[in-house]
């Protein structure tokens, strides 16, 4: 049975993430629509610098025809009218954006800007199926996990096209007590703070765990106030709650359906094993299944 802990405020007060200077890639699919409306929520009504890149896949080329050259300068052209109507939208919405176009490796290209412009956020989109799920899998998401030096925020495909709206809707950070991934604690109570929504922590334990006996649970609940009290006051009280399930992907995104969360929080180890071979990744589940979006902050193990 799940059980509830109202968490202590903190005594300590330490300064939150502010995702000042926010980075949203777009290839101008559905997904990405999803991944702009998230950024939108994120941005408006705040000090943020936002911008929107564009990593085309027609690079230079020789040219084999004049009529080939020209049909792919049209593609290029196409891009950017793209591009800028995206850009436009949030210019439009009172915040301060710009775009920028680039071409090959999207993650190199991505990881490199992250860390050449001290971006705070990056946002992307995913359809699971095409698009910038290659931003997600394999090699690529490596790049990206691995290497990126600001917290990635991925909109997966159970968002669709569907705008966001966040009032109301809790933020949930599940932790496994590593002190390392405390740190993606902070960007959770960012996110909780920005929206005006409240903070859920939570921890999964083994369906079989000491059942019949109170014990795991009351250390576990012990550790979740800990947890809960290394983010600054501001008033509320984060919730903190044990779940139940063979599954850590799942038991999570079947909380976040229940407590239809705006956003999940991960702390994910940098130098994982994340491989195009290896089964799916709990994290790669949590983003393709979960009913928002999903900030990932990694940390060295």
């Amino acid at each position: 049975m799940n059980q509830t802990i109202e968490a202590t405020k903190s005594e300590l007060p330490v300064g939150l993430p502010k995702f000042e200077k926010v980075l949203l890639c777009t290839d101008f699919s559905p997904a990405s629509k999803a991944a702009a409306d998230a950024a939108m929520q994120l941005c408006r009504g705040r000090e943020t610098h936002l911008t929107v890149m564009h990593v085309s896949e027609y690079g230079p080329m020789p040219a084999i025809t004049d009529e080939a050259l020209d049909y792919v300068l049209g593609l290029v052209e196409e891009e950017r009218r793209k591009l800028k109507s995206v850009t436009d939208e949030f210019v439009k919405s009172g915040i301060h954006a710009e775009s920028v176009m680039d071409e090959g490796s999207a993650a190199g290209i991505i990881v490199e800007h992250i860390g050449r412009c001290h971006i705070d956020l990056a946002i992307l989109g995913t359809s699971g199926a095409n698009g910038l799920d290659r931003l997600l899998f394999g090699s690529t998401a490596e790049s990206i996990f691995r290497r990126a030096a600001c917290p990635i925020l991925t909109v997966g495909p159970k968002l669709g096209s569907v705008a966001m709206n966040t009032v109301g809707r809790p933020v949930i950070f599940a932790t496994d007590f590593n002190d390392s991934s405390l740190d993606a604690l902070r960007h959770a109570a960012s996110l909780a703070e920005i929206i005006g929504s409240p903070l859920h922590v939570v921890h999964v334990l083994p369906a079989t765990a000491n059942q019949g006996t109170d014990l795991v649970p009351a250390i576990v609940g012990d550790a979740l106030r800990l947890v809960a009290t290394r983010i600054p006051p501001d008033g509320s009280v984060p919730q903190c709650q044990i779940l139940r399930g063979s599954d850590v992907s799942h038991a999570v995104v079947e909380y976040a359906n229940a407590q239809n969360a705006a956003f999940i929080v991960l702390g994910i180890r940098r130098k994982s094993a994340i491989a195009a071979h290896l089964p799916p990744h709990r994290t790669f589940r949590i983003i393709l299944t979960a009913p928002c979006p999903v900030l990932t902050v990694a940390y060295e193990i």
